[in-house]
């Protein structure tokens, strides 16, 4: 019996060192977000859970309270956004790993164009990028500079 109990074990270890062994910034932060700047979104959607959520975690409008936070399914905030831009670029990225290895903070400087006028569109960006488990995108946290969301006539909603 303790020689399952140790199989079993082992198993479990090799199991979740398996999932600690990917690199949670090469193998899918940055493979996400270049999907995402090529306009792929089907091989965006592989890096993320179904369901997997974004939260804009500040309100063009200026609100703080009860729903200023607006969320929406990362993958249809991702077909707004190509919809909306194109060259879409992150430039000046930097990254950080917590220490649970399934949580990465991503700023970068944002380089888009509107898709409705060609006018330029910088911000900058913090993202919270959360991984489940098996290693996949569950939710994603994004703080980016709301003046100038309102500067360019970008709606609050």
């Amino acid at each position: 019996m303790n020689s399952l109990k140790l199989a079993s074990a082992a198993l479990a270890l090799s199991t979740s060192s398996l999932a600690s062994a990917q690199n949670p910034v090469e193998d899918i932060v940055v493979p996400l977000f270049e999907a995402v700047a090529a306009e792929e979104l089907a091989k965006a959607s592989a890096f993320m859970v179904e369901g997997a959520m974004l939260h804009a975690m500040f309100n063009p409008s200026g609100a703080t309270g009860d729903g200023s936070v607006r969320s929406f399914p990362a993958a249809a905030y991702f077909q707004l956004v190509t919809g909306n831009y194109e060259n879409i670029v992150f430039d000046q990225r930097s990254y950080s790993v917590a220490d649970d290895g399934r949580t990465v903070w991503m700023e970068a400087i944002g380089d888009l164009r509107l898709e409705a006028n060609g006018a330029p569109y910088r911000n900058r960006y913090v993202f919270k990028i959360s991984l489940n488990s098996d290693g996949k995108v569950s939710e994603i946290r994004e703080w980016v500079n709301t003046v100038t969301l309102t500067q360019q006539g970008i709606a609050a909603n």
